[in-house]
């Protein structure tokens, strides 16, 4: 019986839902000034720099959708990484979070910065399971639409 596979690399790019059953197809880091961090349905989570920042927003492109955590944050993951079920959509795999200003710009994240977004995403998810596999995901307010 094939089982339930979640890929999750903090790489919002390609983090998410690889295989469902049935399915056949298919850390925190040392950076000294940290722009944005990446935080993982599963917990995991590391800061990135600008020009990683830059890379995963570019790698993003046109599956890349935005999402207010809360007035002070913005998250930023890929359209493919939402599942679709009859109660909701959620994200199941990682995001990119960034500190915005008043001006829309991209703020530095200081460590209570960090510690913020942890909580108030962490607090967010909740439990799913398929088969006999259960996970976290983060439950979406809007309606994305199933994905192309």
């Amino acid at each position: 019986m094939e089982e339930l596979k979640i890929k999750i690399e903090l790489d919002p790019v390609n983090d998410r839902i690889i295989q469902f059953p049935g399915n056949r197809s298919e850390i925190e880091s040392d950076i000294s000034n940290p722009k944005a961090l990446v935080v993982g349905t599963d917990g995991n989570f590391r800061t990135v720099n600008t020009t990683e920042l830059d890379r995963i927003l570019e790698d993003l492109g046109d599956d890349g959708l935005a999402y207010s955590l809360s007035k002070d944050y913005v998250m930023v993951f890929s359209n493919r990484a939402i599942v679709h079920t009859e109660f909701g959509n959620y994200l199941v795999g990682s995001a990119v979070f960034m500190k915005t200003g008043r001006d829309s710009r991209i703020k530095e994240l200081s460590s209570l910065d960090i510690k913020a977004i942890r909580t108030l995403f962490e607090r967010s998810l909740v439990k799913l399971s398929c088969a006999s596999v259960s996970f976290k995901a983060f439950p979406l307010d809007h309606d994305y639409g199933e994905a192309a």
